[in-house]
């Protein structure tokens, strides 16, 4: 009778131990479910905040840096972004300043009116409400430049 009280205790125990595990699994994803979801809020927040270049803009400022790129006159590029702005900065060297920068600007209450510039240093060298006018023309002065610098 002893055996059979010690082998059921043994399998009373490896119940709990069992139940206990799926326990502390369940309450591991609970805690785990609830930090995602605060983090997805803090992040949604803070995307509402700041200002992104959308697929399209960033689709067509790429095509323009790697026609540039191709022909050797830019190396590299940076993205920020920031509450105010998102800025493209496009370098001749990798450790330089930059040597131009494509910057969306919309400020608070006017963010489906965004404008854009593109500076060259400190000088604003072309604004519009349109990227895509901006870039054809930036586009154009560069290559005029290259044509009188050959």
């Amino acid at each position: 009778m002893n055996i059979i009280i010690i082998g059921q205790y043994y399998e009373l125990k490896y119940r709990i131990i069992l139940n206990l595990e799926n326990i502390m699994n369940i309450i591991k994803f609970e805690m785990k479910n609830s930090i995602t979801s605060t983090n997805n809020i803090r992040v949604k927040k803070i995307e509402r905040k700041f200002i992104f270049f959308s697929k399209l803009e960033l689709t067509s400022i790429l095509n323009l840096y790697s026609k540039q790129v191709s022909k050797g006159y830019w190396k590299d590029y940076a993205i920020d972004s920031k509450i105010d702005n998102a800025i493209f900065s496009i370098y001749k060297h990798s450790q330089d300043k930059p040597l131009y920068q494509i910057i969306k600007n919309s400020h608070k209450g006017f963010r489906n009116k965004p404008s854009f510039f593109i500076k060259k240093g400190e000088e604003v060298i072309n604004k519009n409400k349109s990227l895509f006018t901006i870039l054809s023309n930036f586009e154009k002065k560069l290559s005029i430049k290259k044509m009188r610098s050959h």
